[in-house]
């Protein structure tokens, strides 16, 4: 199948260099993103025009955390947009509302490409059976401890439960190691919030959310989405072990700080371990560790953000689908027989990958043992699940969740209230 897709990949390139060596006018695309080093995808589409000259893309960037909304006003718009970053959590809203397309509608030659990925992954670029994006990266939600802060408080190894977490916090606090051990990124806009939240929920035996029907069975007493909520908000006003900075915090913020040694313990996705642990990057530099989520069966979240080609450029004819095409291969698929693009992401900035073949690469096992362990990374990937209930309405609803959660954690509503009031969000918005 590989040997078919590279003659097919080389007759669309040299049909392309034909033409632009005769003066016609290259397929321009338009490629949104979410601001992440920049640079690098710049160097990338570089890299990619020179190969494909007849093809030049036009990138635009904007905050995470504002992504969605600024992608829902241009396609509702109909701002010109062909190719795009989107995400397990967004994939059902944007293809029920026809924004994005399934790939193999249009390019049969992505099927083959699925037995190279993980399961969550695939799950995560699915809807309604059909794929719909090749992975930009897919990683998990992994708990991260500063080593040295944990010696200090007198403690030889990580937390593997939450009570643990809440222990080792308290001594730490007590101790005077650091005066809030723990922090979050619990902004209620970020996108981050819900799959952080995820994460613990899924680390207990009765994770499930929802039932076999959607219906949500999060705010019953005693859930494991209680048992996280009550832990975050004695943790925030009880104990006072987590910063109450956390309800403004973002990735980066969060990240900073924990590299400058005013956090111990954090939830964050596993590619931030790289940055923390690049020697010069932080003042606490090679001080860090992955431990398997806490919890009673230490499950995570597994996600998948990737590209995905819009109704728009499927709309403006064979030359811009096989221009599309060209460009969700070359950044998602293989270039030469490898995974190149995914390759150098996880080297130069350690993020994780769906393309599990990669895990036999001796070069990114190497890297990742630097600033991680690939031996421990394996495991918690196993553990890992997608996110339940991913339907159209999902993106919306995560984000009156996490407006209900902050109440919770500010003490205006009990944590079983504030899941209750979510639950009642859910219900309205499934009918």
């Amino acid at each position: 199948m590989s040997a078919r897709r590279s003659i097919v990949s080389l007759l669309v390139a040299l049909s392309l260099t034909t033409a632009v060596a005769f003066g016609a006018t290259p397929v321009q695309l338009t490629f949104t993103v979410w601001s992440y080093s920049n640079d690098v995808i710049l160097d990338n589409i570089k890299k990619f025009e020179a190969k494909n000259p007849g093809i030049k893309v036009a990138m635009q960037d904007f905050s995470w955390e504002k992504y969605t909304d600024v992608m829902t006003a241009r396609f509702v718009g109909k701002t010109s947009t062909d190719v795009a970053y989107s995400s397990d959590h967004w994939l059902q809203q944007w293809a029920a509302a026809n924004w994005i397309v399934p790939l193999e509608d249009f390019f049969p030659q992505v099927k083959p490409y699925k037995p190279d990925f993980a399961p969550y992954a695939i799950e995560g670029m699915t809807y309604k059976g059909k794929l719909y994006g090749l992975p930009y990266y897919a990683d998990t939600i992994i708990f991260i401890y500063n080593e040295d802060m944990l010696k200090k408080a007198g403690f030889s190894r990580p937390p593997a439960t939450w009570d643990d977490v809440t222990k080792m916090a308290l001594a730490m606090k007590e101790k005077k190691v650091v005066e809030y051990p723990i922090m979050f990124q619990f902004q209620d806009i970020t996108p981050w919030y819900i799959e952080v939240f995820l994460s613990m929920v899924y680390s207990y035996k009765d994770f499930r959310m929802f039932d076999n029907d959607l219906n949500a069975i999060f705010d019953k007493d005693g859930s494991a989405a209680h048992k996280v909520a009550q832990w975050l908000a004695d943790g925030m006003r009880k104990h006072k072990i987590i910063n109450p900075a956390s309800l403004e915090t973002t990735e980066i913020p969060l990240v900073k700080a924990m590299g400058a040694g005013q956090v111990a313990f954090a939830v964050l996705p596993k590619y931030n371990l790289a940055d923390l642990n690049t020697p010069g990057a932080h003042a606490q530099a090679g001080k860090f560790k992955m431990a398997l989520m806490p919890g009673e069966t230490h499950g995570t979240v597994g996600f998948v953000r990737f590209y995905a080609m819009t109704k728009m450029a499927a709309d403006r004819g064979k030359d811009a689908r096989d221009a599309a095409w060209k460009f969700l291969e070359y950044f998602g698929g293989r270039t030469d027989g490898q995974f190149a693009v995914v390759k150098r992401w996880a080297l130069e900035k350690g993020l994780g990958f769906a393309q599990l073949p990669l895990y036999k690469d001796q070069q990114i096992r190497a890297a990742i043992n630097k600033w991680g362990n690939v031996t421990l990374e394996e495991q918690q990937s196993k553990l890992a699940r997608a996110k339940e209930a991913l339907t159209p309405f999902w993106g919306p609803w995560s984000l009156e969740f996490q407006k209900e959660m902050n109440k919770a954690l500010l003490g205006q509503k009990t944590a079983l209230d504030a899941l209750k009031a979510s639950a009642a969000k859910w219900k309205e918005m499934k009918k």
